[in-house]
């Protein structure tokens, strides 16, 4: 008798190994796309192959062709990620936006920093800045704190400076998650 608990218990516990792993052998997944201004955002892309053609993204297009950089998001299983649009660098002073952009460990960091483990879409976001009083932290893929608010109804992100970053655009996927767009700058905490 006691043999035939153990069979059964390991029949039940093959079968919803098999049956969960379903969901993620599963190819008929609905495609989602968005659009905005010329670009068309698509769930069976990855976030580099949506943004290597958007005009609005080519210098984070350009970030993103560092091989390390790009499988560091793409390994991810699920991953939001705030993608930086042209406006965030080309508003900078020159000299700035060259330091910046010259400095591939700085800009490395700064995408990394911009990429949180999870599907969070803006309800989720407003949600943890709701329960949490005005001003949630979110941890990114490198285990930091990445700071979210609310001002007068928009959602920005900050960092420990107070470097500020506003969702402009948001809700768009990728085939492994979520991305918003930014147009500012945040920083991830100095000596990392």
């Amino acid at each position: 008798m006691k043999l035939n608990r153990i069979f059964f218990l390991l029949f039940i516990i093959c079968f919803g190994t098999t049956v969960s792993a379903q969901k993620y052998l599963s190819t008929n997944n609905k495609e989602v796309s968005k659009v905005l201004g010329e670009s068309n955002f698509t769930s069976s892309k990855t976030f580099y192959e949506n943004l290597e053609e958007a005009p609005d993204f080519t210098l984070l297009a350009k970030i993103l062709k560092n091989d390390p950089l790009r499988k560091t998001l793409e390994k991810q299983e699920m991953v939001t990620i705030f993608a930086i649009a042209d406006e965030a660098f080309t508003d900078l002073p020159e000299k700035t936006r060259d330091s910046i952009l010259d400095n591939s460990r700085l800009v490395n960091a700064i995408v990394k920093y911009l990429a949180v483990p999870g599907r969070l879409d803006k309800n989720s976001l407003e949600n943890a800045v709701k329960e949490n009083g005005g001003q949630a932290y979110l941890t990114t893929v490198e285990g930091q704190r990445l700071g979210i608010k609310e001002e007068d109804g928009v959602l920005m992100l900050f960092d420990e400076d107070n470097n500020t970053a506003t969702i402009i655009a948001s809700d768009f996927y990728h085939k492994n998650g979520f991305f918003h767009i930014v147009n500012g700058l945040v920083f991830p905490p100095s000596g990392n």
